[in-house]
């Protein structure tokens, strides 16, 4: 389970330093590119700003939520290492889920809400705010997409 382990860690220490760092400094907003700013936005919702009612029940149902699919993912990089150890692809993916995962979830324990900072926009279409936790996930669901989808060519 090493890949799943370092690769769930990498991305859980990668986000929050990056939150901290960014929290700590000294501006609202920083222009990187001229298509990305560093920002500070905090996220009572889930990803896109999804199920952003206020209040502590929904907090306790997020946080409640997130500890579910948090465990379903260990127990579904163990069901994966039992079978097939070289099946690295699988293992970091869900490490990089559970690492993200567990990034925003600390958030939301603390603060109720999620620190999101990363700007993505072209002049004033922009793209949700979003930060390293959510890269990650989205990262790992379009490895684990791509995994299944050559399994299933490979069997056919």
């Amino acid at each position: 389970m090493r890949p799943f382990w370092l690769s769930a860690s990498l991305i859980f220490i990668l986000d929050r330093i990056s939150k901290y760092l960014i929290l700590k400094a000294q501006f609202e907003k920083i222009e990187i590119l001229p298509i990305l700013n560093i920002v500070k936005v905090w996220n009572k919702g889930i990803a896109f700003g999804l199920f952003s009612k206020t209040g502590i029940l929904n907090t306790i149902l997020l946080i409640f939520v997130t500890l579910v699919v948090l465990l379903i993912i260990y127990v579904w990089a163990k069901k994966i290492y039992f079978q097939n150890k070289e099946d690295k692809i699988s293992l970091i993916s869900l490490g990089m889920l559970l690492g993200g995962g567990l990034g925003n979830l600390i958030d939301r324990i603390f603060f109720g809400k999620v620190f999101d900072f990363i700007d993505l926009h072209i002049k004033n279409l922009h793209w949700p705010v979003f930060n390293v936790a959510d890269i990650a996930i989205t990262l790992a669901l379009f490895l684990l997409i791509f995994r299944t989808l050559k399994i299933r060519n490979v069997l056919s």
